[in-house]
């Protein structure tokens, strides 16, 4: 009986050191994962960014103005760079009297045209509405009762109620757009009253996070909190 009892007690001691090695590489290779990931996905939406950029810019680029021509190979980012320099001096003629002019009697012209019209002045508003507001676009995190009483969504107030719902709901709306998880780029747009958008302790970019995460990370817990140890 000793024997066994023996024969048992050394068992679980090989067993033991081979169970935690193994439970040591699964976290260290979880931990590289969450690492690596953010990472490799950072890297390759910027190289798309710029590959796609490169490959448009330099198609309406004559031969004999492109560097690429006489050196005899690519120079990665070079579309890039043009484009910025193109936006410079687009800024640096719109900034003066004639370029003011200039884009008034271009934007008089598209104005005139059926279809072009309507696409060009909503994404004008919209563009212009956004510069202006910049940091506000998304000024407050905040939780809504949504979808139904005792669920709650994390929001982000955008505005007060203008043009016409204001007409129509009283005094005191908010905008209130709700994002959906993983993919905050789609999501809900609410007109809730202001007392009930419970304002939260935390940034658009945690909230962001939070969201992106499906909970999993807030302004609370770091890093090291998702690797168990």
């Amino acid at each position: 009986m000793l024997l066994m009892d023996k024969q048992m007690t050394n068992d679980e001691e090989l067993k033991s050191p081979k169970f935690n090695l193994v439970r040591w590489l699964r976290n260290r290779m979880f931990t590289g994962i969450i690492i690596a990931l953010p990472l490799i996905a950072t890297i390759a939406g910027i190289s798309w960014i710029v590959k796609l950029i490169d490959n448009n810019v330099l198609k309406i680029l004559p031969r004999a103005l492109n560097p690429n021509t006489y050196l005899g190979f690519n120079i990665p980012g070079l579309g890039l760079i043009i484009s910025v320099f193109l936006f410079f001096i687009l800024g640096l003629i719109a900034s003066n009297i004639i370029g003011k002019s200039a884009i008034k009697a271009g934007e008089y012209l598209l104005a005139r045209v059926p279809i072009v019209s309507p696409v060009y002045n909503s994404l004008k508003q919209i563009i212009n509405t956004v510069a202006k507001q910049k940091e506000r676009a998304f000024r407050d995190v905040c939780l809504i009762e949504y979808p139904r009483k005792g669920l709650y969504a994390i929001g982000f107030i955008t505005a007060d109620l203008s043009g016409a719902p204001a007409k129509i709901l009283p005094d005191g709306y908010v905008c209130v757009f709700v994002p959906t998880t993983p993919n905050p780029t789609s999501g809900f747009l609410l007109f809730v009253k202001e007392k009930d958008a419970k304002i939260l302790d935390m940034t658009p970019e945690e909230g962001a996070k939070m969201i992106i995460s499906g909970g999993m990370v807030s302004s609370n817990n770091n890093f090291d909190k998702l690797v168990k140890k």
